[in-house]
């Protein structure tokens, strides 16, 4: 009779491969951020080229398309605190990764538009 290996299951390992993997999502949440906000912006009667639109009109843009884009950054820290709960330290990286770029994000896209308020275009 033979026995065959089986192989083992590891939640920690898991958790912190779709950490990594779910970081591949950062793009298509950029995309889709950009889709976003421009399609709410123009539903408002405001086009991106145009006059500047009032604070109320960007933020029922802005704050939708923000939703979007940190939707693969918090995946990234949902499986990337699991697996550091599970004892994969090394699972902070994507962690990391996702909160830098997501802050990032937010941060220049807010002190962009602070900037066109107070210096014009």
């Amino acid at each position: 009779m033979t026995s065959h290996a089986v192989p083992t299951h590891d939640p920690a390992r898991r958790a912190a491969r779709l950490a990594w993997w779910s970081l591949a999502l950062l793009p298509l949440g950029f995309v889709g951020a950009f889709l976003v906000g421009e399609g709410l912006l123009s539903l408002t009667g405001y086009a991106s080229e145009g006059a500047d639109p009032p604070v109320w009109a960007v933020t029922v843009a802005a704050v939708p398309a923000l939703v979007v884009f940190a939707a693969p950054a918090v995946l990234t820290v949902h499986f990337g605190r699991q697996a550091m709960r599970l004892g994969r330290s090394d699972a902070r990286a994507p962690v990391v990764v996702a909160l830098t770029v997501a802050g990032g994000f937010a941060v220049i896209n807010l002190l962009s538009y602070l900037a066109v308020l107070v210096f014009g275009r």
